[in-house]
């Protein structure tokens, strides 16, 4: 099995696609090939971190479903500085928020 981004690190997560974002838009399918959310970290500096879906067994996540499925961060190091397993953390595009991650497992 070849992984579409096998030079990022893989992060196992939840993912939770709402069915309606954060400025009252449909949210559309996630689809693996072209879909670059992103990971919103509160802290010091709120951050938005991105990431790709990493998981060939998920080539698309439908809004209103959840999943658990790999992505891989593209800042991986800056992530798990901000983030640790077990933290849920809101997802969207850089502008809007389109659902949640809750990180299982974070190397």
């Amino acid at each position: 099995m070849v992984e579409p981004y096998p030079a990022l690190r893989p992060v196992r997560v939840e993912l939770c696609l709402d069915a309606v974002d954060s400025c009252g838009r449909t949210v559309m399918a996630l689809n693996a090939s072209t879909a670059r959310p992103m990971a919103y970290a509160f802290g010091v500096e709120p951050m938005w971190y991105g990431f790709v879906l990493n998981d060939p067994a998920m080539p698309v996540i439908e809004p209103g479903a959840t999943v658990t499925c790999t992505i891989s961060f593209l800042n991986h190091d800056g992530a798990i500085e901000a983030l640790h397993s077990g933290a849920s953390v809101l997802f969207g595009d850089g502008s809007s928020t389109k659902g949640v991650i809750k990180i299982v497992s974070l190397d």
